[in-house]
């Protein structure tokens, strides 16, 4: 409500109530004029001073202290006028003056225009005991049940943002207890806030709006929530998701042979020796055609000795061949095949030296598995993703997502529950990536994990759902502007990180240490070497050897080839001599019946 038609119905409410006195309307004048601020630009919410009059003063205490919309009002004035005495009554509440409870005061109908009728009550609750409900988050906040006691948090940085700061400020005493569930306990409870389908909420939030706390914490802002809870402007902790994994292993595998190039460069290489061959081919028929041909010109010399065959196909396998294993070739006589070789030795000689540079490389110091770097990567992976389920608003928002992306990675994600120690557990041992809170892997990592394991720990760079929590209360809360005003001082002063690595280090990673020596469990605290060996073993250089296994195969085809070959060919000469015999038998006995028919028709 603006300040100046709030003041302008003041004080006509003023002037009609009591028009029927001109010494009251004069009094109430100059006390809507000591309450009338000049004009102010600038309007806080749930700050606006609230008069509420009634004709009956014996109704100003109860009104007062109702639990309707005055009892939630922090800057407000009862009004009534005492028709026996003729004098105006104007009374107020210090909330917390009675040793934390409430006291209806009365004030002076006339006083100096300096006097403040709308002071702040809400500086010093005396005491006054805070119901502070908190989800299941042991990173921020550890209490115990039955959650009884007063001042009953054991450790967190909201712990020690209320004990060491809101506490000294406002000198309250508070009682934290785990948000209710659906069974209206808090035994399966935990959840900071999820509206039900009959329209009912629990959580942080459900304990807020059904009277069960006064101030809800580690809550998220969600357009929902808003709606039926306030927060405070400033925040005091920040988060985010994101997901770990575990590092990379290195991967020895005979394939390396071909990572010096990728597909395209291998492609390349391939086109141009298909368009060498064409070339050799086009030069030659030209040759021919030409009828350059003669003699020696299409003859090869190799070492110096000139050859008198033609430089056919084969020998011009043989040489693409040899150029790029840097070996002996075969080199054609002709100008013009001797020019082309001439560039293409160079071409091959760039190729190989830039292929061996690498292979040498990446058989001596295999390269790491490549991880997931973001979340559209994690889903188009065959890593397993575990979602550690702290709360309700990010599980929520990513399953409302309509990205396909998000979509994808609610539907296969496996939901857990608790600490969620066993998804980092997972995340060390195989390839699985775990989703969580920043500050839940955080604690999970001092309470739970060995240096040695978190240095197998790899966090993505990629984030998504950043939140940012003050503190949750009902709407109009007495305390929303006080708190709000104290808690923004704690992020310019990094108040927030200080009490975080303290908290994480005395209360959580010494207690760790303290309890592996007492089981002596001294195996977890030897420091692990970080970098692997990188001497030389048979896996470094394993595809060589598959190189030369691949090469003797080829080999023994070859020669298992040329001895088909070889017999095939002299079964065939096999079969040409016994058909020769067969042709020279049948000649000799046709000629030996001629002379046996001679010599009878002789005789």
């Amino acid at each position: 409500m603006d300040r100046e038609i709030h003041n302008y119905n003041i004080r006509h409410q003023i002037i009609d109530h009591h028009s029927h006195t001109h010494i009251h309307i004069e009094t109430l004048l100059i006390l809507s004029r000591t309450i009338s601020p000049v004009y102010l630009p600038l309007v806080a919410k749930d700050v606006d001073p609230f008069v509420y009059v009634t004709l009956n003063p014996a109704l100003l205490e109860p009104l007062l202290l109702s639990r309707a919309l005055p009892a939630r009002t922090k800057y407000k004035l009862g009004l009534s006028l005492d028709k026996t005495r003729g004098e105006l009554v104007i009374r107020s509440v210090c909330f917390f003056c009675d040793a934390g409870g409430p006291v209806v005061l009365t004030l002076p109908a006339q006083s100096p225009a300096t006097f403040d009728y709308f002071p702040d009550y809400v500086l010093n609750l005396e005491g006054h005991l805070l119901r502070i409900a908190c989800p299941a988050i042991k990173s921020r906040i550890e209490a115990l049940p039955p959650y009884e006691e007063v001042n009953n948090a054991q450790r967190g940085m909201w712990k020690t943002m209320f004990e060491q700061f809101l506490m000294v400020k406002f000198n309250f005493t508070y009682n934290v207890f785990l948000s209710v569930g659906k069974s209206g306990s808090y035994i399966g409870g935990g959840g900071t806030g999820l509206e039900l389908e009959n329209g009912t909420w629990i959580g942080t939030v459900g304990d807020i709006v059904a009277g069960r706390a006064d101030i809800g914490i580690i809550t998220a802002n969600t357009p929902k929530r808003v709606k039926v809870v306030a927060f405070t402007n400033s925040f005091f902790d920040i988060s985010y998701l994101n997901f770990i994994t575990t590092e990379g292993t290195r991967v020895f595998s005979p394939a390396a042979l071909l990572w010096s190039f990728d597909i395209l460069m291998w492609a390349c290489i391939g086109l141009s020796t298909v368009v060498a061959f064409l070339i050799f081919k086009i030069i030659t028929r030209t040759m021919t055609a030409l009828g350059l041909d003669k003699g020696d010109a299409m003859s090869f010399a190799r070492r110096g000795i000139v050859s008198h065959e033609n430089w056919g196909i084969q020998h011009q396998i043989f040489f693409v061949a040899t150029s790029y294993l840097d070996q002996d070739c075969v080199l054609p006589r002709f100008t013009p095949l001797r020019c082309f070789v001439a560039l293409w030795l160079f071409f091959t000689l760039i190729i190989t030296t830039i292929y061996r540079s690498k292979m040498v490389s990446l058989l001596a110091f295999p390269v790491l598995e490549k991880l997931p770097l973001t979340f559209e990567q994690l889903v188009a992976s065959d890593y397993q993703v575990g979602f550690i389920k702290h709360g309700d608003s990010a599980y929520n928002t990513l399953k409302a997502s309509t990205d396909k992306v998000y979509v994808t990675l609610v539907d296969e994600m496996e939901i857990i529950t608790g600490n969620g120690l066993e998804c980092l557990e997972r995340a060390v041992a195989k390839k699985y990536a775990c989703i969580a809170y920043a500050f839940s892997t955080i604690y999970l990592k001092a309470r739970n994990l060995s240096d040695s394991d978190i240095r197998k720990l790899v966090f993505a760079p990629e984030s998504t759902y950043n939140i940012f929590m003050g503190l949750a209360l009902e709407g109009g809360s007495i305390y929303k502007e006080g708190f709000e005003r104290w808690l923004g001082w704690t992020r310019p002063f990094h108040l927030a990180d200080l009490w975080e690595e303290q908290d994480m280090y005395y209360n959580v990673r010494l207690p760790k240490r303290a309890w592996w020596l007492e089981t002596n469990q001294t195996d977890k605290l030897e420091h692990s070497d970080f970098v692997e060996s990188d001497d030389l073993t048979l896996k470094h250089i394993s595809g060589a050897f598959y190189a030369l296994a691949g090469c003797l195969l080829i080999c023994a085809g070859v020669f298992v080839q040329e001895l088909v070959s070889y017999y095939w060919e002299r079964e065939m000469e096999k079969g040409l001599i016994w058909v020769r015999l067969k042709v020279r038998l049948r000649t000799m006995v046709k000629l030996k019946n001629r002379r046996v028919v001679r010599f009878n028709n002789y005789y």
